[in-house]
């Protein structure tokens, strides 16, 4: 049995395990995120030889997330290898505030952020990674030691599909020692990440904790074995929870939600858990799930009291509305001013927006920024639409602005724009509603 979990995945192996994942289009193009470490060196020495037998394209990318001195030189030297290799690579590099504390789950973000990007510019569609089946098991008793629900338990999905990029995981079933496995057999180089090694980091610990659990019975396989059932188990209640979110929920492109209150009183508090899960992840911006215990103590104050009084919650403000639950934006909590560069900018994880107009100056630089509550206030005083005048105020001041350096230029929302003699030069703004998470939980799939 030993021998058989060091034994290399050949290609007709990894195309059984491509195609519950599938379909894919004929000559697919294809991205994988590659750090060159062992794991996804082996995915890539697979991949490429997979999708060029299909006639398709593949792409190697690598994230320098600049934790450390040398990391930059460490992504070149990765990707001189991919170029040895014949592939198409590209090095991502975190340019962004790097936190004080949370630092790993803040490089996991932006690199899930910096390779989906990455694709959704270049047009490909999927984006494979290369966790494993020790890395499922070091997630699950991640979140057991976070009291996570039951869907944190579920682990890792081998198929996720986001708004633009489908992200796949082959080998999430596939011991760690099959992937080393077809690394050596085809002699491949590949580079050792030292932070891998550092036991600061509660993954680092966990995984060094899995040689003892075995030896108890509880081994990666029966860990990742056990995330997988119960990964049906939330597909059931992902349904449930549709339904009602379907029946009472009211989604507006004014970044807001309304539910009926009824509708979380009745229900049964493991789905009425999801749906405010659902409606705070989209309106905060979200990509990761609210802390269960949190929406436990939310459904609480619902269920007990109505929510006579407000409560505030990952970044959203909770209020009762005409027997309604209103979920709207926290103003303070939005992401601050932006620059919007090139054609469309995500802003607060909820928008895209591009500006508009017949003659856009090339060097104008355009900000986006929430709109607060004074200008909200002045801007609808202007308009007799009813629909404007009942907004709530919360909602209003969490909209967003465009702005230029002489101020204030357009709030598409409010149907305001700055106006001039010359309306060919009139500048406005498309801004679309589009959550980072989904309201239904469409993405998550079992594979």
């Amino acid at each position: 049995m030993a021998s058989e979990l060091k034994t290399s995945i050949g290609e007709v192996e990894f195309s059984a395990l491509m195609e519950p994942l599938g379909p894919f289009e004929p000559n697919p193009e294809i991205a994988v995120g590659f750090s060159g470490g062992v794991d996804s060196t082996a995915l890539l020495h697979l991949a490429t030889r997979w999708t060029r037998r299909r006639g398709g394209k593949i792409f190697a990318l690598t994230v320098d997330h600049g934790l450390r001195a040398e990391s930059l030189a460490e992504a070149k030297l990765v990707q001189r290898r991919v170029k040895a290799l014949g592939v198409t690579g590209s090095i991502l590099r975190w340019e962004d505030h790097k936190p004080v504390s949370g630092i790993q789950n803040a490089a996991r973000q932006a690199r899930y952020e910096l390779l989906t990007r990455w694709c959704r510019r270049m047009g490909v569609l999927h984006l494979l990674l290369g966790h494993h089946q020790e890395d499922q098991a070091e997630t699950l008793l991640h979140r057991l030691g976070r009291q996570t629900g039951a869907d944190g338990l579920t682990g890792m999905t081998r198929l996720r599909e986001t708004n633009y990029v489908r992200l796949l995981r082959p080998c999430l079933g596939t011991p760690k020692a099959r992937l080393r496995a077809v690394a050596e057999s085809y002699n491949l180089e590949w580079v050792e990440d030292p932070s891998n090694q550092n036991l600061a980091y509660a993954r680092v610990r966990l995984r060094k904790l899995l040689p003892s659990l075995e030896a108890e019975q509880i081994s990666a396989a029966a860990l990742a074995g056990t995330a997988h059932r119960l990964a049906s188990v939330r597909k059931t209640l992902e349904c449930q929870t549709a339904k009602v979110l379907a029946a009472a929920t009211e989604l507006s492109g004014f970044g807001y939600a309304r539910i009926r209150l009824d509708a979380l009183i009745n229900v049964d508090a493991e789905i009425a858990y999801r749906v405010l899960d659902r409606l705070l992840g989209a309106i905060g911006g979200h990509l990761y799930p609210i802390r269960y215990q949190l929406l436990v103590n939310l459904l609480e104050n619902i269920q007990e009291s109505g929510l006579k009084v407000s409560r505030t919650l990952a970044g959203c403000i909770i209020l009762l509305q005409n027997e309604h639950i209103l979920i709207a934006r926290e103003a303070g909590r939005c992401e601050e001013q932006k620059t919007i560069a090139g054609p469309w900018q995500t802003w607060d994880g909820r928008y895209r927006v591009r500006i508009t107009g017949p003659r856009i100056p090339k060097k104008q630089i355009f900000f986006i920024r929430p709109l607060g509550s004074n200008l909200g206030q002045k801007i609808i005083g202007k308009n007799t639409k009813n629909s404007l005048i009942g907004l709530n105020p919360a909602v209003r001041k969490a909209l967003p602005s465009i702005w230029d350096h002489r101020g204030l230029v357009c709030v598409p929302h409010l149907g305001y724009g700055r106006t001039k003699s010359n309306t060919a030069s009139v500048i406005g703004a498309q801004i679309e509603f589009l959550p980072k998470r989904p309201v239904t939980n469409a993405f998550f799939s079992v594979v």
